[in-house]
C-alpha cells in the first residue's frame, strides 16, 4: 500500500534554475546553444581537429571546387583557394580569430566596464557628471569608426585589432551598466535600503545586482556580434589579423577577385560569419526572455 506524505511541500525553484527551466522551454534556443557549445568546442580544439595545418598548400589541387560539385574531393570537403589552401581547416582554425576573439575582447569589455559603470552609477556630483558626458561622446561615434582610428595609430595586426574593439566597446558597457544602476538606486526598495543603513556593498549585492542580469545579457549578445562583425570588417579592409592567418574577414578579402571563378572561397567566410551571429543572437535573445519571466 502506497504511503502518502501529508507533511509534503511544493519545491520552489531559486531564479537562476527557474529562468533556465524557462530557457530549455524554447526549442529553437535551446538548439543554438547546442551550436553555440560545439562552435565553442570548435574554437578551442581548432589544431586539432583542422584537416590541415596552417601552413599546408596543394599546388596540384588549386581553386579545387567542395565535395558536392562533380569535380570535388571528399579530401578538400570545402575544396581550396587559389594557393591550395584547404578552406575548411582555414574556417576551422579561423575559429579561434574570429569567433573566439569576439567573445574574448567582448568578455573582457564587459568585466572592465561593468565595474566601471557600478562605480559610476553609485556614485554622485562632479565624478557622476563627467563619466556621463565623456560616455555620451564616445557613444556618439560608431564602434568601428573608433576600432579603425585605433588600429591605423597602433598599426595592424590581429592583437592591435581586438585592442581597438575592446576600447571601441568598452563605453558601451559603461554606459548600459551606469543607466541601469542608476535606475534602480531611484526605486522604492533601494530608498528603504538605504534608510535601514545598508553599507553600499549591500545596497549593490541585494538590490541592484539581482535586477540588472537583463541589461548585461542584452548588452554581452550586442557586444560579441559587434566584436564579430568588427574583427572580419578590420581583417577584410587589411587593418587586422594577416596572412598565413585564416580570419574569416581576412580570408573574404584574400578571395574577392574569385566571386566569380571560384564562388565557394567567398560564399563559405560569409555564411560562417552571418550563422555565427545568428546563433549568438538567438541564444542571447532566449536567454534574455528566460531571466526577465525567471524574476517575475
Amino acid at each position: 500500500m502506497a504511503s502518502t506524505n501529508i507533511f509534503s511541500e511544493e519545491k520552489i525553484r531559486s531564479p537562476l534554475a527557474h529562468s533556465w527551466y524557462i530557457y530549455q522551454q524554447n526549442a529553437l534556443a535551446m538548439v543554438a546553444l547546442w551550436v553555440l557549445g560545439l562552435m565553442t568546442l570548435l574554437a578551442l580544439f581548432a589544431p586539432w581537429i583542422a584537416p590541415y595545418n596552417l601552413g599546408y598548400q596543394d599546388v596540384t589541387n588549386l581553386l579545387q571546387p567542395p565535395s558536392w560539385y562533380e569535380a570535388g574531393q571528399i579530401d578538400f570537403f570545402f575544396g581550396t583557394d587559389d594557393l591550395g589552401r584547404d578552406i575548411l581547416s582555414q574556417m576551422i582554425l579561423g575559429a579561434q580569430l574570429t569567433f573566439g576573439g569576439g567573445v574574448l575582447t567582448a568578455l573582457l569589455a564587459l568585466l572592465f566596464g561593468a565595474l566601471i559603470g557600478v562605480i559610476g552609477g553609485m556614485s554622485h556630483g562632479i565624478k557622476a557628471s563627467v563619466l556621463h558626458h565623456i560616455l555620451d561622446t564616445f557613444l556618439s561615434i560608431p564602434s568601428l569608426l573608433i576600432a579603425i582610428i585605433i588600429v591605423s595609430v597602433m598599426g595592424p595586426g590581429y592583437i592591435h585589432c581586438l585592442l581597438a574593439i575592446f576600447l571601441a566597446l568598452l563605453p558601451q558597457f559603461i554606459r548600459a551598466v551606469y543607466r541601469a544602476v542608476n535606475d534602480e538606486l531611484q526605486k522604492e526598495h533601494i530608498v528603504a535600503l538605504k534608510l535601514d543603513g545598508a553599507t553600499h556593498y549591500r545596497i549593490f549585492r541585494y538590490g541592484i545586482l539581482p535586477n540588472i542580469p537583463e541589461t548585461l545579457i542584452s548588452q554581452t549578445t550586442r557586444a560579441v556580434t559587434a566584436a564579430i562583425l568588427d574583427i572580419s570588417a578590420l581583417g577584410f579592409l587589411g587593418l587586422g589579423a594577416q596572412r598565413p592567418y585564416s580570419e574569416w574577414g581576412t580570408m573574404l578579402s584574400d578571395t574577392m577577385e574569385l566571386v566569380f571563378l571560384a564562388p565557394w572561397t567567398v560564399t563559405l567566410p560569409g555564411l560562417a560569419i552571418l550563422f555565427t551571429i545568428l546563433t549568438i543572437n538567438v541564444v542571447g535573445e532566449g536567454m534574455r526572455q528566460a531571466v526577465l519571466r525567471g524574476m517575475d
